[in-house]
């Protein structure tokens, strides 16, 4: 009987909490291709949100006068998707739902989102820094190893 070889895996990134909330930042080379094209993706989202609310009519005087409940609740709702879209690629799908299941308030959210971001953009800067300093150790490990032989 031959004994199972169990090799862990550390995944590649982060907590980031928000407010109570805590999520994983994956910062794997496949996901910061998402992360920095989160508006790109985002925007494709939002299309998607605006096809549903086309038959909405908007008006072009968007005086609080002339809105009446379902046009203010569609314009609410096509912006709730494009943030929702946001936090659900930066963090995984369905992570915009526990957020405002603790946060029902889509301003503070997007407030938040922007300084999420910042903070990520500025977590992955020093990981980078550190990425590089430890190839550069491993390279001179290496250069000196190859010197000593010859």
């Amino acid at each position: 009987m031959s004994k199972e070889l169990v090799i862990d895996i550390n995944r590649t990134g982060f907590p980031v909490k928000v407010g109570s909330v805590e999520l994983w930042f994956d910062s794997s080379f496949e996901n910061l291709r998402r992360f920095f094209n989160v508006d790109e993706l985002a925007q494709k989202k939002l299309k998607i949100a605006e096809e549903k609310a086309k038959h909405i009519h908007f008006p072009e005087d968007m005086n609080v006068e002339n809105l009446d409940e379902q046009t203010i609740d569609a314009a609410f709702d096509v912006n709730k998707e494009f943030i929702a879209a946001q936090y659900d690629i930066i963090f995984g799908d369905d992570t915009f739902r526990k957020i405002y299941k603790e946060y029902p308030d889509i301003l503070a959210l997007d407030r938040a989102l922007e300084v999420v971001g910042a903070a990520i953009a500025q977590r992955l800067e020093e990981q980078e820094e550190s990425r590089s300093k430890e190839a550069k150790k491993k390279q001179n490990e290496y250069l000196n190893k190859k010197a000593k032989k010859k």
